[in-house]
């Protein structure tokens, strides 16, 4: 029998029933604390060393373990959504992210942002959207990091750093338990958890684990077969860490981390023509699978010198997903005898960087440098419409690396950095149409050099100026190449200007960073079409630009009254660009929007929290109008979503209701055109509530 809730209903008297729940609770008069009153000091290790996050030259935030719980916040996909100029975009099973604007096509392995787990890169699309667990705290930061992290991050990097054990001991258990509203199926879901860390041997060894795992049938329903678990979700995650220090000069520590998927891609729907569904609904005719499977491992060895510091960090990672869809997400077969596209993707990879950093007491000159090498190796299948394409390619690369800030006098400092990125890449395609295999190289070496001039106008407010240069790696077209001219694409480079400002007011009370910034991308990497049913190739043809602003703040306006907000705006537009047309003749898309770059992006909020352990907390997140299309013929309109949190956080226990999607807003999040020109889309989350209860001892 099929559960059917009424949310309205529903809603309502489980808010009123938390509300007793938790103002029942001994809620006594509050005290006036002036600590409580100040904003928390935040510590980052954007720049390869632990600064203070209003002290770093760089447009970025940063979430803490506090600030992922409190909002509800699941997966990276989910927190994007809380800083400004950033969207994630979902494409089959690629979870692309995108800063200020920078997109790419649909086939693409990498992406213009670095994904780093733990100092573990994730390097394809498909990766780029991780459960979250056991995090210390996740650091965005916007604009090119190449002169740190390579390639790959031309539009910026996202560092997840998980919990590290140490003397204290620590534990937790939680469970979240809800509901879609759907009206269909079953529309649970249970999300459960733990978390432990503490010391084997005091100050000497430590260790620490972590694991969780997702259940869900997700909120689509399959009308063809009545498959109600067209989006299930069934996740495995867990880590583990071990952390060594034999002197007070020596850290050494290991982290595994691994998971297991097992989804359904029950999304894509048709919102007109003959097969039109309504929202939440497909009628596919084909297969519905979307497995994942990720191991990694970091070696981490700190060594404290007298006149510098060593750091060794080694990675490992394998990762491989296998996805099969419906051939046109409809409930008829386009080429008959192949009813399905299949998709397979292998990446193993290894790294190793060592740094060598000036010590933490030296003030004037603060220095790094570094080398880098990395290696892997890959694997693509890609099958649809009666064609196969198989693809096995390898990269390898070194870079050599550095960066120092001189501070001429207290209040000026200059920062100068370099790297020299080399990476050869060698590939071999066999396409089924082919008379044979075909092969091909794409390797390159770039310079990505980086100015920043800081200025201390006062004690709280810092202003800087900022030139770089970001890149995004060249690669091989593994779903449309026809031979070896096709096969592969090379490097996307950016530079970026920007200016800014960061701000405490109010005794620590107030803060405020806004920057500005222009960037120029030449080479960009666009699809482009060829003559014949569905052949395209990736090339270097375009020109753009993406201008805008970016400003965050938070402010604590009493004790336990926090509001926090922050707005992005980009303007993201092609400069050049004339492409052959499939049909005859050109197309010019100067002056088109760059796709998936919204004009604006927002969110704003508001948190009490009583001296006794209740809180409320709301959110409200909005993205404006944008273009799913490179030609700007489909666009998916903008929306704004608003989440609810009441809950109570005592020194063990704490509870919480919580509504995502309040008013159970229908919007999209992805648009294109398929068969006969008909739309397909994507569904955003419906409305969603439940509550999570934990216990930490």
């Amino acid at each position: 029998m099929k559960i059917y809730l009424h949310f309205n209903r529903l809603t309502g008297a489980l808010l009123i029933v938390l509300s007793v729940i938790v103002f029942s609770l001994p809620c006594g008069a509050q005290e006036k604390v002036s600590d409580g009153q100040q904003l928390e000091k935040i510590t980052v290790t954007a720049q390869k060393r632990e600064e203070n996050l209003q002290d770093i030259p760089i447009s970025m935030d940063v979430f803490s373990e506090t600030d992922i719980e409190d909002a509800g916040i699941g997966d990276l996909r989910e927190l994007t959504y809380f800083s400004p100029n950033i969207y994630s975009m979902q494409n089959t099973n690629q979870n692309m992210v995108f800063i200020r604007g920078i997109s790419s096509h649909s086939v693409i392995l990498n992406t213009s942002v670095g994904l780093f787990v733990d100092d573990i890169n994730y390097p394809m699309s498909f990766m780029q959207n991780p459960d979250l667990l056991d995090v210390e705290r996740v650091e965005i930061l916007r604009g090119p990091q190449g002169t740190l992290y390579g390639r790959n991050t031309e539009s910026g990097a996202i560092n997840v750093v998980t919990r590290q054990p140490d003397n204290e001991f620590s534990a937790k258990v939680y469970t979240e338990m809800g509901a879609y509203d759907t009206s269909h199926g079953n529309p649970f879901f249970l999300k459960a958890g733990t978390a432990m860390s503490g010391p084997v041997i005091k100050d000497k060894l430590f260790v620490g684990g972590a694991f969780q795992m997702i259940d869900t049938d997700g909120y689509t329903e399959n009308i063809r077969n009545g498959n109600d678990k067209a989006g299930k979700k069934n996740h495995y995650t867990g880590q583990a860490s071990l952390r060594w220090t034999p002197t007070d000069q020596m850290d050494i520590s290991l982290k595994l981390n691994g998971s297991e998927q097992d989804n359904g891609y029950g999304y894509a729907r048709y919102a007109d023509g003959p097969y039109k569904t309504d929202r939440y609904q497909i009628n596919w005719e084909g297969d519905n699978e979307w497995k994942d499977e990720n191991f990694g491992q970091a070696l981490k060895i700190k060594y404290k010198g007298h006149g510098f510091d060593v750091v060794s960090i080694t990675t490992h990672s394998d990762f491989n997903t296998n996805f099969t869809n419906d051939d046109d997400f409809g409930p008829t077969t386009m080429v008959p005898g192949y009813p399905n596209q299949h998709f397979e993707f292998d990446n193993q990879a290894v790294s190793q960087e060592f740094r060598l950093v000036s010590p933490e007491e030296q003030e004037k000159v603060q220095w790094l440098i570094g080398v880098f090498g990395f290696s892997d190796e890959n694997k693509a299948v890609s099958e649809f419409f009666s064609m196969s394409r198989k693809t096995d390619f390898d990269n390898k690369g070194y870079a050599l690396f550095g960066q120092a800030t001189y501070s001429f006098i207290d209040r000026v400092h200059l920062t100068a950095g370099l790297r020299y990125d080399n990476q050869a890449s060698e590939g071999t395609q066999i396409y089924n149409y082919a008379p044979k295999a075909y092969s091909a190289d794409c390797d390159h070496s770039e310079l990505l050099p980086k100015a920043t001039l800081a200025i201390d106008m006062t004690d709280t407010a810092m202003g800087y100026m900022t030139v770089a240069k970001g890149m995004m790696a060249g690669g091989f077209d593994y779903a449309f190449a026809t031979n070896s001219e096709t096969l592969t694409f090379d490097p996307e480079f950016t530079w970026n200007y920007e200016v800014g400002i960061k701000t405490t007011w109010l005794d620590n009370r107030l803060k405020v960073n806004a920057a500005l910034y222009y960037i120029d991308i030449k080479d960009k990497q666009v699809q482009e079409w060829l003559s014949g049913p569905g052949v395209r190739k990736i090339t270097n043809a375009a020109k753009a630009h993406s201008q805008g602003a970016e400003m965050d703040l938070n402010f604590r306006l009493l004790p336990g009254l926090t509001l926090f907000s922050g707005l992005g705006i980009c303007n993201a537009r092609v400069d050049d660009w004339v492409s052959d047309e499939t049909g005859g003749g050109t197309y010019d898309y100067q002056d088109k929007h760059l796709t998936f770059a919204p004009t604006y992006t927002f969110n704003a909020g508001i948190k009490y929290s009583h001296s006794s352990g209740c809180y409320a907390r709301t959110d409200i997140l909005g993205v404006s109008d944008f273009y799913a299309t490179p030609k700007n013929t489909q666009k998916i309109d903008g929306y704004e979503t608003v989440n609810l949190t009441l809950g109570y956080q005592g020194e063990s226990f704490g509870i919480s209701l919580w509504c995502k999607n309040l008013f159970d807003k229908a919007y999209l999040t992805n648009k294109s055109e398929y068969t006969g020109g008909n739309t397909l889309v994507i569904d955003g989350q419906p409305r969603t509530i439940g509550t999570t209860i934990s216990y930490r001892f």
